[in-house]
């Protein structure tokens, strides 16, 4: 087990994908993750990263991304776009173009949908204290004891929270089998492409965090 990626199982066993309230990022989590144990007894050499996404442009934001984050930590990744170009490629041409760039495994992410939070935030009151000067008084507690006043109000509102969900799942090229699976959840921000960020900054921790990645 020594190669450039030292196996993706050290590497992405030392690093595989998908997003905690136990990641990196604050508007991301992973709320669910599972590796098989038997992952660690493989040999595996590389990842092919693909994206599941209705939109081409977003199927190709996310795989570059998620590649350049897995190869800075020193696994041998590749975005699926740059071998398969087309936007519904089959299972059998996304596993035939994995073995022929000796890929060992196949990280898929697919995205699942969005939830609406609804959030009540209280209203709040905020005060200024005068101090009360009384003549004849000036040098005791009754002369100086402080008036509360209000300044301000905050009216109680209700605000809704946007989250996207994702479900990651990386499969052993040759036989199919999936050893490892994550669920993240995360906070929609101003752009997809933080929201992107965000996700694989919760996968990546959630696999730092598992012992999966450096």
């Amino acid at each position: 087990m020594s190669t450039p990626i030292k196996c993706f199982t050290r590497i992405v066993l030392a690093g595989t994908c998908a997003l905690a309230l136990f990641a990196c990022s604050i508007n991301s989590e992973v709320t669910n993750s599972y590796v098989d144990p038997a992952f660690k007894k493989l040999d595996l050499h590389g990842v092919l990263v693909v994206a599941v996404a209705k939109e081409p442009d977003k199927r190709i934001e996310f795989e570059d991304t998620f590649t350049k984050a897995l190869k800075r930590r020193g696994v041998d990744a590749v975005a699926s776009h740059t071998l398969v170009p087309g936007q519904k490629a089959k299972a059998e041409e996304i596993i035939a173009a994995a073995e022929t760039a000796k890929l060992d495994t196949i990280l898929v992410t697919r995205y699942v949908g969005e939830k609406v939070d609804d959030v009540y935030h209280p209203g709040a009151i905020y005060y200024q204290v005068t101090p009360a000067y009384s003549p004849g008084y000036h040098g005791n507690f009754g002369g100086f004891y402080g008036h509360a006043t209000e300044v301000a109000y905050q009216q109680p509102v209700w605000t809704a929270n946007v989250s996207h969900a994702m479900i990651s799942d990386l499969y052993v090229a040759r036989t199919q089998a999936r050893v490892w699976q994550a669920v993240s959840e995360t906070i929609e921000s101003s752009s997809t492409s933080q929201v992107i960020d965000d996700a694989i900054d919760a996968l990546i921790g959630n696999l730092k965090e598992k012992g999966l990645l450096n």
